[in-house]
């Protein structure tokens, strides 16, 4: 990396040592084994793993398209292996004296950008809504697994996760143990047509407004509806996102 380059970068406050000089925690089954399958063109089917399954909707819901979603991936990928937790450390910098930590799945500079506090870097939605963020100014120059290429390695793995996560994002039913219900509309005046499982990974299709629900759980009122399915809703409010806010597109 040349000295322009790396002043470029510490600027910037993002992913300054890359993978190698990162502390990035490797997680269990990082060896990653397929995880999730989708069809693919001419009935192929796509092995998608779950660390680049994770990154796509998070990604996705960010605000990424197209092949800068499929960038926005890997860079993850790279930086921290979509590691929720993960951090590398800098040492001291003209900018940080006392060094500074990379936090998170795009690994995000607490010096640099101390505008994005903790709780939102070490959650995978919001730390990508925040990188979403510095992309959109500084391009993704800003991210030394790119800039060095480090990211290219993980191209096959990201366009895979892109492709199995759909249009739409994740979450986790969490009622605190009785079952959700599913609602055929955005509403609980809509008729019952089932239930999903507390616990359950749910596929976010696309959200939308609707009745204004207690969550008992979470302790907010909200009137965010998932749709799941074909006339399948259900409230925001007792699925884990990550975010009281919509983390999809508008239905």
């Amino acid at each position: 990396m040349t000295r322009g380059l790396i002043a470029l970068v510490v600027a910037l406050g993002i992913g300054y040592g890359g993978p190698a000089a990162a502390a990035v925690p490797t997680p269990s089954g990082a060896g990653i084994p397929a995880a999730q399958a989708a069809p693919g063109a001419e009935g192929a089917t796509i092995q998608a793993t779950t660390r680049s399954v994770r990154c796509a909707g998070a990604a996705r819901a960010a605000g990424w398209t197209g092949e800068n979603l499929v960038i926005s991936v890997a860079v993850a990928l790279a930086e921290s292996q979509c590691v929720a937790g993960a951090q590398g450390y800098n040492g001291p910098t003209s900018g940080c004296p006392n060094g500074s930590l990379d936090r998170g799945a795009w690994q995000i500079n607490n010096c640099y950008h101390s505008w994005v506090t903790d709780a939102c870097a070490y959650e995978v939605y919001c730390n990508a809504r925040a990188a979403h963020d510095i992309w959109g100014w500084s391009g993704w120059s800003a991210w030394a697994t790119y800039t060095n290429g480090a990211y290219r390695s993980y191209l096959t793995e990201a366009r895979d996760g892109v492709a199995a996560s759909g249009g739409g994002v994740y979450g986790t039913v969490n009622t605190g143990g009785d079952a959700l219900n599913v609602r055929a509309g955005p509403g609980t005046s809509y008729a019952l047509v089932g239930t999903v499982a507390h616990g359950t990974t749910v596929r976010i299709i696309c959200q939308t407004r609707g009745t204004r629900v207690w969550s008992d759980v979470y302790q907010y009122w909200t009137d965010i509806w998932d749709k799941i399915g074909d006339g399948r809703f259900v409230s925001d409010g007792f699925v884990h996102t990550g975010s009281s806010g919509t983390v999809a597109p508008s239905c």
